[in-house]
């Protein structure tokens, strides 16, 4: 069927007899080019000003360019079939069969792209996911495409990596894969660690030093969020350990999940240091004799003695003090929100954070709330200027999770100078370095400051230390 039998008025001229051949179809030709521009001038607004302004900030997501591409191809069909009537005065009958039979051929040459296409816009229509959202899509070989949404099309999804890569994934494949939308119903998604120690450890123990370890994660600029809160559950035990999950939340589309699953191990490695533990490895050991004790915590002398050692304030103390020190340090466990000292309050205790994670809180200004400050991690002091000058507390200290807090009172350390009177200048030492350590740094953090009093004041507070750790205090 040729194209004059189904329209044998378009190939006669009007007005041929009297009229020129190009005369008659410029006519025509301007007519059908009014027709086309005004098409497209009107589907270019409409994508302005409804899809890519009302319906963008309705949504507050950018609108997939699959709408658009819709929208024009109707608008290029209404102008054709306005063209036909209106130029050519042809009925719409004969439009519509010849599109029938070209849809047919075109239907069974181009099954995969209309596959593409409609997969597409169902998904599209489902809302499943969005430009700017975070998914992971199986592939071929097992593993996960995992990446930012950059385009919607008619045929395919195009996803950013982390690595740089642009992968173009198929609509129909979509269609027919389990797709993981990390950014529904919520931004933030859980992620999870698993740590696996040896079955010696307590659960309680293991669980209080895990959660301390992400908890300290979520203080640092690369860690999980905060809320919602990170947790830990056992997951398995087995005789080559007990597995704990440690799960934390984070937005993947802001953040590497990678750069944050390597600041939780790196403070769960650390604290696990610090609490004289390892992770669990498949071991065989023969031993003949007596079998090594394992640390159960901090009730034994030798316990309390490894602990000190790890402390940079008692690392210049001969191996006998340490020991002398250890037995006179009271071990407390305290409860998550319990505060072990408020600000303004007297006391004559210093305390080493042994388990756990302390929250630090700077007394509140008149109207004003109260500053978060710091976050303790295990090796940490504090209530060291209160014992050794007689000062109120500085600060408040509560508890976030689980702790065990070994506690030095000044009567016990001035037991200690008393029968070795060598250490206080040791002690002096250390001392004045951190207190320069820290008042030079409050000072920089004033602008324009031209103080010059930091080894001053650090020599003040050296000789009110020696007056009461000696008792010579007037």
């Amino acid at each position: 069927m040729t194209a004059g039998a189904v329209y044998p008025e378009l190939w006669q001229i009007p007005g041929s007899e009297t009229a020129p051949l190009a005369k008659a179809w410029t006519g025509r030709l301007f007519r059908v080019g009014l027709w086309l521009i005004g098409a497209l001038a009107v589907q270019r607004w409409l994508c302005a000003m409804v899809l890519d302004g009302i319906a963008a900030r309705a949504t507050g997501k950018p609108i997939p360019k699959i709408f658009k591409d819709i929208l024009a191809v109707v608008f290029l069909l209404a102008a054709g079939a306005g063209i036909l009537v209106t130029v050519f005065g042809q009925s719409m009958a004969g439009f519509w069969t010849a599109s029938g039979v070209l849809g047919i051929v075109l239907g069974i040459a181009l099954r995969p792209i209309i596959l593409d296409f409609f997969s597409g816009l169902g998904a599209n229509l489902e809302r499943a996911y969005h430009i700017g959202d975070w998914i992971a899509v199986p592939s071929a070989n097992g593993d996960a495409i995992r990446g930012w949404i950059e385009e919607i099309n008619w045929r395919t999804l195009r996803i950013r990596t982390r690595d740089g890569f642009v992968v173009l994934v198929p609509n129909s494949r979509l269609a027919t894969s389990a797709v993981i939308n990390h950014s529904l119903p919520q931004p933030e998604s859980r992620f999870q660690i698993r740590v696996r120690l040896d079955t010696e450890v307590p659960p309680e123990r293991a669980l209080r030093i895990l959660t301390a370890a992400v908890n300290a994660a979520t203080a640092l600029q690369d860690g999980p969020r905060r809320q919602p809160a990170p947790d830990v559950l056992i997951a398995d035990a087995s005789g080559e350990g007990v597995e704990y999950q440690v799960r934390f939340w984070l937005d993947p589309s802001r953040i590497s999940p990678d750069t944050v699953i390597h600041v939780v191990w790196a403070c769960v490695i650390e604290q696990l240091y610090k609490a004289g533990l390892t992770l669990a490895h498949p071991k065989e050991n023969v031993f003949i004799g007596r079998l090594p004790r394992i640390a159960r915590g901090f009730n034994e002398v030798e316990d309390r003695l490894a602990f000190l050692r790890k402390v940079d304030l008692f690392q210049s103390f001969p191996e006998a003090s340490l020991r002398i020190l250890a037995a006179e340090i009271r071990v407390r466990a305290v409860r998550p929100a319990h505060v072990l000292v408020r600000a303004g309050d007297q006391g004559d205790s210093m305390f080493l954070l042994a388990e756990g994670a302390l929250r630090v809180v700077g007394a509140a200004a008149p109207g004003h709330p109260p500053v978060e400050l710091a976050t303790l991690q295990p090796g940490q002091v504090f209530g060291e200027r209160c014992l050794l000058t007689g000062e109120p507390r500085s600060a408040s200290v509560s508890a976030v999770t689980d702790c065990i807090v070994l506690e030095i009172t000044r009567e016990a350390l001035q037991h200690l100078l008393a029968r070795e009177p060598a250490l206080l200048s040791q002690l002096e030492v250390t001392i004045a370095e951190r207190e320069r350590a820290n008042q030079m740094q409050t000072d920089a953090a004033r602008l324009g400051s031209r103080d010059n009093g930091p080894v001053s004041r650090t020599q003040a507070f050296i000789t009110r230390m020696r007056q009461i750790l000696t008792g010579t205090e007037r």
